[in-house]
């Protein structure tokens, strides 16, 4: 992917007049802390003059999650040097930022609905927020330790295949749905001490191995694409699609949505996820109607209208086209198991 680039020059604000900031500790202060089953959490609040808003830390046993969400009053320059190495994966919701890294010559502009997966080193430079903007970022950082432990580059041998050095030109990625799904479990949950450990311990892991089972995919697929811009109106389609399966969405209506004509959309959207919209959309309904007919008592007609399916006979007779049985064989068969 050709990812847009500015040359250093090319972002002034008044900020850079102003006292250096290295981290947004400096222009925050905190509000609420606990430690419980060794995790540690702490909110900071930003002050008034600086934005509205606030970031959360969570940290424990080699394992670092920053939740970020704030509109800044005024533009801001974070400048400094991260001594420590870890891989870093990082999921802008929301915002924009401008990321200055010494020994790289051009500027990375990171947009809304991007992310990356980085191993870093040693890294000096500066990130660039604007003001009236609203940023909304999910951060995590693993320790060498935490990498050791989980056999990641043992496995994949991350330390290399992830470096920022080998991927300073192609390291964003729009989000996918799956993770955009999980980056939302992560934002509402409520849990707290070994509760909360736990959970977080599992989304982390959950999103490292898409990470890296999506990653030769992704790549051919981003490759094959014209524009960022048409990759992230696909993932939108993806993410219409997936969010409510009780809705049929017609192509012209997807098309209209993002503003796409429906032979781009359908061919473009075949060469990202390798498949037609109607073959991804019958896959997820299917994949959700086996999922209630195994772990639940729903009656099929309902389980009929949750996947989009008004008619029941007709629900019946494409799950039967798929599965080879009916779903209420398909049922029985597994009870009887």
């Amino acid at each position: 992917m050709d990812k847009k680039r500015r040359e250093k020059t090319s972002f002034k604000t008044e900020i850079t007049k102003k006292k250096r900031i290295g981290t947004l500790y400096a222009v925050s202060e905190q509000v609420t802390s606990y430690e419980q089953c060794g995790i540690t959490s702490k909110k900071h609040q930003f002050l008034k003059q600086f934005g509205i808003g606030f970031f959360q830390v969570h940290q424990f046993e080699g394992l670092s999650i920053i939740i970020l969400d704030v509109i800044l009053k005024e533009d801001l320059k974070l400048e400094g040097e991260l001594h420590n190495d870890f891989l870093e994966m990082s999921f802008l919701i929301e915002g924009e930022q401008i990321i200055k890294i010494n020994g790289i010559a051009k500027d990375l502009i990171y947009e809304s609905q991007e992310c990356y997966f980085l191993y870093l080193t040693n890294i000096k430079g500066s990130i660039s927020y604007h003001k009236r903007k609203r940023l909304k970022e999910v951060k995590i950082r693993m320790s060498n330790d935490f990498i050791k432990r989980h056999k990641l580059n043992e496995a994949y041998n991350v330390l290399e295949n992830y470096s920022l050095l080998k991927h300073q030109d192609n390291c964003l990625k729009p989000l996918c749905t799956k993770t955009q799904d999980i980056l939302s479990e992560i934002l509402t949950d409520k849990r707290k001490g070994l509760l909360k450990r736990l959970f977080l311990e599992s989304k982390v892991l959950e999103l490292v191995a898409l990470k890296l089972e999506t990653k030769s995919v992704n790549t051919k697929s981003i490759n094959a694409s014209p524009s960022d811009n048409l990759i992230k109106k696909l993932y939108k389609v993806q993410h219409f699609i997936s969010s409510d399966l009780s809705i049929q969405h017609s192509i012209h209506q997807l098309s209209r949505q993002i503003g796409l004509n429906d032979f781009v959309l359908k061919k473009e959207f075949k060469i990202l996820f390798g498949k037609t919209i109607f073959e991804y959309a019958i896959e997820l309904r299917m994949d959700k109607a086996r999922q209630l007919l195994l772990h639940s008592k729903k009656p099929i007609y309902e389980i009929s209208e949750l996947v989009g399916y008004k008619n029941s006979t007709h629900f019946t007779a494409a799950f039967k086209k798929i599965e080879g049985i009916t779903p209420k064989k398909y049922r029985s068969t597994s009870e009887n198991e």
